[in-house]
């Protein structure tokens, strides 16, 4: 049934691969362009859409970080002029981890997904992910309108649901470009894309287990024993 709906959707047309055809296809009509670029990658295109969404969203922190800081008036907080002056190397820090990220992230899926049977390549998976996070070009202008229209807990928690909604969004786009590529079941893409966050949770809950059965097996000092 599912190889039957990807030759249906493999014969509705050619998917085209230009950048604006993906930023639409990907949004709007994400299974058919997914299945485009499982048969095509458009690895510069994916690069480009990647790099400029990050850049955005790195210009739009060193507008907006400032300014929150400036409405905060905590005693002993470090001032306005320093997180000004400090702005641009975070920001332009996490443009770097960004593309890193990017990198090993579908380094890894690509290798979970062979383990659960894929039969794609790195290349693919490589562009997939570099065009799922799309979603994310929403949140540019809301921050920036939340920031003048709404303050305080509103603007927090208004900002939190729709950035939530876009995670749920990307992550439902980063799995069906993962079936897409690999051509596997629905299950199999959401354990591929799941994988990697419940193993680093394992690791973290045991690692916690491990530390706390250490320290309470040490001998305690009956200078601070409480009776």
């Amino acid at each position: 049934m599912l190889e039957g709906q990807r030759d249906i959707i493999h014969n509705v047309g050619p998917v085209k691969n230009g950048i604006l055809d993906i930023i639409y296809g990907v949004l709007f009509d994400p299974a058919r362009t997914f299945a485009g670029i499982a048969h095509n990658p458009p690895v510069g295109a994916a690069v480009v859409i990647y790099i400029s969404l990050h850049l955005l969203e790195s210009l739009m922190g060193l507008f907006i970080t400032p300014q929150y800081f400036r409405e905060m008036h905590v005693p002993g907080m470090m001032g306005v002029d320093f997180v000004r002056h400090m702005a641009p190397l975070v920001a332009a820090g996490g443009f770097v981890l960004g593309i890193m990220k990017w990198f090993v992230m579908a380094g890894l899926l690509h290798l979970v997904a062979e383990i659960f049977g894929g039969k794609g390549s790195a290349r693919k998976v490589f562009a997939v992910y570099g065009v799922a996070g799309l979603p994310a070009v929403f949140m540019i202008p809301v921050n920036i309108l939340l920031f003048y229209l709404a303050a305080g807990f509103t603007r927090t928690l208004i900002a939190s649901l729709l950035g939530l909604g876009v995670f749920v969004w990307s992550t439902v786009l980063l799995i069906t470009g993962v079936r897409e590529v690999h051509r596997f079941s629905t299950g199999r893409a959401v354990l591929t894309v799941f994988s990697p966050a419940l193993a680093v949770v394992t690791i973290m809950v045991l690692a916690m287990i491990i530390v706390g059965s250490a320290v309470s097996t040490l001998p305690v000092d009956p200078y601070f024993k409480i009776f």
